[in-house]
C-alpha cells in the first residue's frame, strides 16, 4: 500500500512540476510575443514617420491619407487635399547653411501642425513639400487658412530668431465621390499652388 501511495505521490509531484514548467514556458512565450508585437508597432510607426519633422513621411501620408479619403466617402463627406511648400529653401540653404534649412523645415511643419485640425492628416512628402488631407473642410475656408499660415509663419520666424521670414505657399484640390485618387489630387493641389505663386 505504501509503495502504491508513494508512486501516486511521485506521479502527482512530477505532473505538478511538468505543469509548472509548461506554464512558465507559456508565460515566457506570451511575454516575448507581446514584446515582439510592440517592437513591430514601433517599427511600423517609425517607418512611416519623418525623422526631422515627426510628421508622417511620404509613405505614411499616402497610406493613411488615402484611407481617410475612402473613409470620408463612406460617411458621405467631401474634403480638401492641400499641397504646401516652404518658399526659398534653396536660398536659405545657400545663404545661411543647411542647419537653418532644417530648422526652417521644422518650423514649417510646426506652422502646418498648428494651422490644421488634429483630425487632419499631415505629412512631409519630400525636402520642402508637405501634404495635408482635411476631411469635411470647405474650400471657402481656404483664404482664411492662407492668412492664418502667413501670420503664423511670421510669428514663428521671430520665435526661431530666423535671419529671414518664413513663407509657406499652399494649393488645394477638393476631393469628393468622383475625385478620390490621392496622387491625382496632390497633382491638382500642386498646380493650384503654382498658380497662387
Amino acid at each position: 500500500m505504501n509503495s502504491i501511495l508513494l508512486k501516486v505521490i511521485t506521479s502527482v509531484i512530477v505532473q505538478a512540476y511538468e505543469f509548472t514548467k509548461t506554464m512558465k514556458q507559456k508565460l515566457l512565450l506570451e511575454t516575448m510575443n507581446k514584446e515582439l508585437k510592440e517592437r513591430n508597432i514601433d517599427l511600423n510607426i517609425s517607418s512611416k514617420t519623418d525623422e526631422l519633422t515627426k510628421l508622417l513621411n511620404r509613405r505614411g501620408f499616402m497610406e493613411y491619407g488615402q484611407k481617410l479619403i475612402f473613409f470620408s466617402e463612406e460617411i458621405d463627406t467631401d474634403g480638401i487635399v492641400f499641397f504646401a511648400d516652404l518658399d526659398g529653401l534653396k536660398t536659405i540653404n545657400d545663404k545661411y547653411g543647411h542647419d537653418y534649412g532644417d530648422r526652417a523645415i521644422q518650423a514649417s511643419a510646426e506652422v502646418l501642425r498648428t494651422s490644421f485640425r488634429k483630425m487632419d492628416v499631415i505629412g512631409r512628402l519630400s525636402g520642402d513639400e508637405f501634404g495635408i488631407i482635411a476631411s469635411g473642410m470647405d474650400i471657402a475656408f481656404l483664404d482664411k487658412l492662407r492668412e492664418k499660415i502667413d501670420t503664423m509663419s511670421e510669428d514663428i520666424s521671430d520665435v526661431y530668431n530666423f535671419p529671414f521670414r518664413l513663407s509657406i505657399s499652399i494649393g488645394a484640390a477638393k476631393f469628393d465621390y468622383n475625385m478620390k485618387d490621392l496622387n491625382e489630387l496632390l497633382s491638382l493641389a500642386d498646380q493650384d499652388l503654382y498658380e497662387q505663386k
